[in-house]
């Protein structure tokens, strides 16, 4: 349970962390799967940007003003979890894209 919502297993900043490389990964399997082309960089990086734009702003409130207990609702720590799943569902896509068009290229080329 905890790879989905790292925050019930890791304290604030550092599930925070835990999340980012969570995403850096499935942003990677994005980029192999896609063969490292332009549309998968530029894909990849606006959503590790919009990543950031969801973390820094809590993170640094974190650090500045420490809230033990976590009561300090973060706004757009909110987009973490539509961008994880966005990020999962595209690489099932370029995943299975990659994966039925080699399969493809196979069975023509044994013709």
């Amino acid at each position: 349970m905890w790879l989905i919502n790292p925050a019930t297993a890791f304290s604030d900043p550092l599930f925070r962390i835990i999340w980012l490389l969570e995403l850096a990964v499935l942003l990677l399997l994005v980029l192999l799967a896609l063969r490292w082309s332009r549309k998968a960089w530029i894909g990849s990086g606006v959503l590790f940007t919009l990543a950031l734009a969801a973390i820094l702003p809590g993170w640094i409130s974190q650090i500045i003003y420490p809230d033990p207990i976590g009561a300090i609702i973060d706004i757009p720590l909110l987009m973490m979890f539509p961008l994880m799943g966005i990020s999962l569902i595209w690489v099932v896509i370029a995943w299975t894209i990659r994966l039925t068009s080699s399969r493809r290229r196979a069975r023509s080329s044994t013709r």
